[in-house]
């Protein structure tokens, strides 16, 4: 902004002021310490920091309506940076800025001694006088928020580390103890690791910790280059299920769920269990998965080579297959698992005859060699199949 030329009365009273400055001072700080708490019986700013803040700043005001050049902001947004950096909140600190320049006025009105061309004069200069203490309120409350702001990414970057430190089992003992704090996770109890992706966004389960902050669930989390991973504590009331249930509703890609462990230290095993149960979901779903109710598509999960191997080798044939008569014989596999090879259940499934499911059967096995009534052909055709679902893009109709 800028301010008009400060009148004579203006640089005589301010200057008057400056000279008796320490006096003002201690006014100012006297009466911020009676009005307000945070200074006064909290004591969050010593007393000699307080005088040393309000002269700096009241130096700077006075100068300027002095007519001294320029308007020094950087001495209110240190001001400003220097409280956010110990906690005093900014209303209080903006309150006390509001004393400090209520005292100023008053010390220039006394400057009047009542004569009436002095009067005239403060209240022609009121408009640039207020204006000034504004300008001056707003930069300190951008060094405010620049000191929180500061503070945010700080902490931000020491809660990453530390749960990155506990999920690759980099730290034991007492450090152990002193991540669990940063994180605000009990140093003991029973834990679960839930890692999620998605194609598209980066927070696969997007406010999480705030819905489990609501429940009075203690959790910690970040985003990875992979996607989501977070550290939940389980209660009796807070259990598994309700987890399964929360995540289910939330989840806008794959999520997979460790089981549950007693202590800290076996967090890195229980990120593999999620990141595998992860893996295991439906590709391009939005499937949550528990590491202890999918124990065969985590292993095939975990065996990429082996489980592309398993699907070309044992489906192979039916693979190659122009893509309807193809998917058509892998939904009639997958209803043949489903209904635990009751023919019936499976036609009334697949909207068709138990002679049609029969003859689609009888292909499966021409093409590839392997009955469904001889158990190990059955295993071999259902562990590819879950592989071809996990490895081989998607629904059969993706395939």
């Amino acid at each position: 902004m800028e301010y008009p030329r400060t009148g004579a009365f203006m640089v005589r009273a301010c200057t008057a002021l400056l000279d008796r400055l320490d006096e003002v001072v201690d006014r100012v700080v006297t009466e911020i310490e009676q009005v307000e708490p945070v200074y006064g019986e909290l004591r969050l700013v010593e007393r000699e920091e307080l005088r040393r803040s309000n002269k700096a700043n009241l130096s700077a005001v006075l100068g300027f309506l002095a007519g001294k050049p320029g308007v020094h902001t950087s001495t209110p947004r240190d001001t400003g940076y220097r409280r956010a950096e110990i906690g005093v909140p900014l209303p209080a600190v903006l309150r006390a800025y509001r004393i400090g320049s209520g005292v100023v006025w008053d010390e220039l009105l006394a400057e009047t001694r009542d004569d009436p061309d002095d009067n005239r004069a403060l209240l022609t200069a009121a408009a640039e006088v207020w204006q000034l203490v504004d300008d001056y309120s707003q930069a300190l409350t951008a060094g405010y928020q620049e000191a929180v702001a500061e503070q945010l990414r700080r902490d931000a970057r020491a809660h990453d580390a530390a749960l990155d430190a506990l999920l690759t089992g980099q730290v034991e003992g007492a450090r152990l103890w002193e991540c669990a704090r940063t994180l605000g996770l009990p140093p003991q109890g029973t834990y679960a690791v839930v890692a999620a992706t998605d194609a598209e966004a980066a927070e696969a389960l997007p406010g999480i910790a705030k819905a489990l902050s609501v429940l009075g669930v203690s959790s910690a989390w970040r985003v990875r280059a992979l996607g989501q991973v977070g550290i939940v504590v389980l209660t009796p009331r807070f259990t598994e299920q309700r987890l399964l249930a929360i995540l289910s509703e939330r989840a806008i890609g794959r999520v997979g769920i460790s089981s549950p462990f007693p202590t800290l230290t076996e967090a890195p095993t229980a990120l593999r269990q999620s990141e595998l149960a992860c893996a295991a979901t439906q590709p391009g779903s939005r499937e949550v998965l528990r590491y202890d109710d999918a124990l065969l598509p985590v292993l095939l999960a975990g065996s990429p080579e082996v489980a592309t191997a398993l699907s070309r080798t044992v489906l192979g044939p039916v693979l190659a297959l122009p893509a309807h008569d193809r998917d058509t014989l892998l939904d009639t596999l997958r209803a043949w698992f489903t209904h635990d090879g009751e023919v019936s259940a499976i036609a009334a499934a697949q909207f068709c005859h138990r002679n049609t499911v029969r003859l689609r059967l009888n292909r499966v096995a021409t093409l590839t060699g392997r009955r469904l009534t001889s158990p190990r052909s059955a295993t071999e055709i259902q562990l590819a199949l879950e592989a071809h679902r996990i490895f081989g893009g998607g629904s059969a109709g993706q395939a």
